[in-house]
């Protein structure tokens, strides 16, 4: 619930400053001086993606039965994989929808939404990656024990924006996107929000153990992380075009970088799990608090007339950290309890390589 609660919170914060945009003469608050915005219509354009991604948990644990206490550390790296994807995107004025696919036989592929005015722009994300697990099993004063990979399979959803407050000299857009053209140097401060949910299950959670007692299946995390930043476009090279329609003559070089530290406000996991006998499921509900994060963007872009190329290098990292859990449970007649902390992170690093044509 909470999820759809902060969505619909952007979502309306988007469409109340929404402004259509039109030719460079009609676009209404724009520094002419910095920004040129070509008539928005249509627009295609073929990628390529590349990318390193990492999820895991280290699990200290520790079980006492009536006699006896064991420690141990699970640690799990759930997805841990280098991906290749290509893909095309379309769309008209501030609107575009992609798509893309791993190369080879992974099933990967990327579904995504951008809406980018000259001020905000939202993003919705939905990845799904398929890898195996490993992991480690360790015990104090011992070496640790590495137990069997398991396929695993992981689905993220991102729902991200962000407002630049100096749009009237400054387009955040225009190295990635290239719907506007940045003339002179500018740069913004800019305030951002991201959900993320992710959901990684483990398809033979038997050769993993989740403690002592029971078998890890997968988990789940809910994030929705709030920050401010700033973003500089530094323009290299500038040629005006004929006008705003005919791009016949435009040629323009521009470098991003960005950078937004976030507070994760919302941190939540889910963790199933089943007993030996594998008839009993259960969930271990963990929250993380209040933690810092970040994301980072570099990019470049370059306009020749109605063709626009672009690359970038982005980064994501989230940290997940849970209070001590303490639970009692049963099995065979045995009274035991187990005391637990999760620390989880997700980290993302890609790069991509988009041409774009304008119609």
């Amino acid at each position: 619930m909470k999820r759809w609660v902060f969505i619909s919170a952007i979502a309306a914060a988007a469409l109340l400053t929404f402004q259509p945009e039109g030719r460079a003469s009609d676009v209404q608050g724009l520094d002419s001086v910095y920004v040129f915005q070509p008539h928005n219509g249509w627009h295609v354009s073929v990628k390529y993606e590349g990318g390193f991604e990492q999820a895991g948990l280290k699990i200290p644990l520790e079980i006492t039965y009536p006699n006896v206490t064991t420690e141990a550390t699970l640690k799990v790296n759930m997805v841990n994989s280098q991906s290749h994807r290509v893909g095309v995107s379309g769309g008209y004025g501030p609107f575009s929808l992609s798509f893309s696919k791993a190369i080879g036989k992974k099933p990967d592929r990327d579904l995504s939404f951008n809406w980018i005015t000259n001020s905000f722009g939202i993003l919705f994300q939905y990845t799904l990656m398929q890898d195996t697990a490993t992991s480690s099993l360790e015990y104090p004063g011992s070496e640790p024990a590495v137990l069997p990979e398991v396929p695993s399979l992981a689905h993220f959803w991102r729902v991200s924006g962000y407002y630049a407050f100096n749009h009237k000299k400054f387009a955040y857009a225009s190295v990635y996107k290239g719907k506007v053209i940045q003339r002179k140097s500018a740069g913004s401060f800019m305030v951002g929000a991201k959900f993320q949910h992710a959901n990684l299950v483990l398809e033979e959670p038997q050769s993993i153990v989740g403690s002592l007692m029971f078998f890890l299946t997968g988990y789940r995390t809910y994030q929705f992380s709030l920050g401010a930043g700033y973003s500089y476009n530094w323009v290299l090279y500038h040629r005006d075009a004929r006008s705003a329609r005919e791009l016949e003559g435009l040629r323009n070089l521009t470098i991003n970088v960005t950078a937004i530290p976030l507070l994760t406000v919302v941190n939540e996991m889910q963790m199933t799990h089943v007993g030996p006998s594998g008839l009993d499921t259960q969930v271990l509900k963990l929250s993380g608090g209040v933690r810092p994060n970040a994301l980072a963007r570099l990019g470049i872009g370059y306009a020749i007339g109605h063709f626009y190329i672009t690359s970038h290098l982005d980064f994501h990292f989230q940290h997940f950290r849970s209070r001590e859990l303490t639970e009692k449970d049963f099995q065979d007649d045995i009274d035991y309890t187990y005391r637990l902390s999760v620390l989880g992170h997700l980290y993302s690093w890609g790069a991509g390589l988009e041409l774009h044509y304008r119609f």
